[in-house]
C-alpha cells in the first residue's frame, strides 16, 4: 500500500468519524419540551436543558426529552372516607405539566409522562383527597363546607405534585356520589335549612316593619307636641288681629259663632 492510498484512507476515516461525532454529539430540544442529561459517569444531571441545540459527549452522555405541554388526567373513581365513617366517590379532572426547572425529578422517579400519569398523578390525587376528606363529615363535604374542602384539596394536591417536579395547572371535582340514601338525607337537610333561613328572614322583616312604625309614630307625636307648645297667648292675639283686619271686629261666643262688626 503506497503513501497516497494510506493518506486517502486516513482522510476518509477522519471525515467519517467527524460526521458521526457531529450527528451523535448534538441534540435538538424542540419547543414545549425539556431535556434531561444522563451521564454514565455521574448519573442524572441537576440542570435541565431548554429548547434549542445542546452539545454532549457521545457514548458517555444521553439526553432524554420530556414534554412540558399541559396534560390531562381524569380519574373516574376516587373513593375516600369521611370522619363520620361514610364513603364518597369522586370523579376528578387534573390538568398538569412537567416543570421545566425540576424535570430531572420526573425522570429519576418515572422516566416519562405516561408512567408519571399512572404512577404519580393518580396516587397523588387519591392521597390528597383522603387527607382532606377525613377531616369533615359527609354533609359538610357535599354541602356547607364544599368550597372550603375544594380549596384545601387543591393545595394538598399542589404540594404533592411539586415534590414530583410537576406543576398543577387546574383541578376540578366533576362529580361526587355518596349513595342515594345519603344524598336524599342531605337534600332534606338542605330543604329544612332553607325553611329555617326563610323563617328568620320573615322575623327580621316583621321586626324592621314594627320598628319603622314605632319610629313614625314617635315622630308624629313629637311633631304634635311641638305644634301644641308653639300655640301661645301671643300667637292667639296675633291671629285675632289678623281676623279683625280681614273681617272687622271679631268676638268668639260660647256657641262658637263668629260675630263681625263691619
Amino acid at each position: 500500500m503506497n503513501n497516497a492510498t494510506k493518506t486517502g484512507i486516513i482522510l476518509a476515516s477522519v471525515v467519517l468519524l467527524g460526521g458521526l461525532f457531529r450527528l451523535t454529539a448534538v441534540s435538538k430540544i424542540p419547543a414545549n419540551t425539556v431535556g434531561v442529561k444522563y451521564s454514565a459517569v455521574s448519573g442524572v444531571q441537576d440542570e435541565t436543558l431548554g429548547s434549542g441545540y445542546h452539545i454532549y459527549m457521545p457514548f458517555l452522555d444521553k439526553i432524554y426529552k420530556l414534554s412540558t405541554e399541559v396534560q390531562t388526567t381524569k380519574i373516574e373513581k376516587v373513593t375516600t372516607q369521611t370522619n363520620d365513617a361514610q364513603y364518597l366517590d369522586s370523579t376528578i379532572d387534573v390538568k398538569w405539566r412537567v416543570s421545566e426547572k425540576n424535570a430531572m425529578k420526573v425522570f429519576r422517579d418515572f422516566r416519562n409522562v405516561e408512567v408519571l400519569a399512572e404512577k404519580g398523578i393518580e396516587p397523588a390525587v387519591q392521597r390528597a383527597m383522603e387527607e382532606i376528606s377525613v377531616n369533615y363529615n359527609i354533609v359538610e363535604l357535599l354541602g356547607s363546607k364544599r368550597n372550603q374542602v375544594y380549596t384545601e384539596f387543591e393545595e394538598a394536591l399542589k404540594q404533592r405534585l411539586d415534590s414530583y417536579g410537576v406543576e398543577l395547572v387546574a383541578v376540578t371535582i366533576i362529580d361526587t356520589d355518596a349513595g342515594d340514601d345519603i344524598e336524599k338525607a342531605i337534600k332534606n337537610e338542605a330543604v329544612k335549612q332553607k325553611e329555617v333561613d326563610t323563617a328568620k328572614q320573615e322575623q327580621e322583616r316583621a321586626k324592621i316593619e314594627a320598628e319603622t312604625k314605632q319610629i313614625q309614630a314617635q315622630a308624629e307625636a313629637d311633631a304634635n307636641k311641638k305644634l301644641s307648645e308653639s300655640i301661645t297667648d301671643n300667637l292667639i292675639r296675633m291671629k285675632e288681629a289678623e281676623a279683625r283686619m280681614k273681617h272687622g271686629w271679631v268676638e268668639v261666643q260660647t256657641s262658637g259663632d263668629v260675630i263681625t262688626d263691619t
